[in-house]
């Protein structure tokens, strides 16, 4: 998708946001119905951990990473924080804490954002990485909806 898109001009970036979102709701179609902190777990792949940071009616900011252990520790990474704009219809990630992303250096802040090439490479890796996790399988349920599935 993304190799269509020319990162020098802003409205393409939009789009980078469009597909994003799109690529979110089919890894968290309930998204608004998630409970705080949720795991989608596939065979043969690192379990996907989902952690809702804040909610409002209109934006949500979430953090998505695997987990892995390194001791007695656990190893976020990427530790991936996307803001979704519900009535927009578009999600932009805003920083990967794990370092190894371009942005691991910077927090994003709510008033500043970041300079705009670091929001390319931080967004292209976020749609890449979404593809993986859903060619993985990985799909977040609300309880519901997985107790429903399973009575069926």
């Amino acid at each position: 998708m993304s190799h269509t898109i020319n990162h020098k001009r802003s409205h393409d970036l939009e789009r980078l946001y469009e597909i994003n979102y799109q690529l979110l709701l089919k890894l968290i179609p309930q998204l608004q119905k998630m409970m705080d902190v949720s795991v989608s777990s596939v065979l043969n792949a690192a379990d996907l951990h989902l952690r809702i940071i804040e909610r409002s009616p209109y934006t949500t900011v979430i953090s998505l990473t695997h987990e892995f252990m390194a001791g007695p520790a656990s190893l976020p990474a990427p530790d991936l924080w996307l803001r979704i704009s519900h009535d927009a219809r578009v999600a932009e990630a805003i920083a990967n804490q794990d370092g190894a992303c371009p942005a691991h250096a910077r927090t994003y802040t709510w008033h500043h954002g970041l300079d705009t090439d670091i929001k390319w490479r931080l967004n292209s890796f976020a749609e890449k990485w979404l593809n993986d996790c859903l060619k993985q399988g990985h799909e977040f349920k609300t309880p519901q909806s997985y107790s429903n599935a399973l009575s069926v």
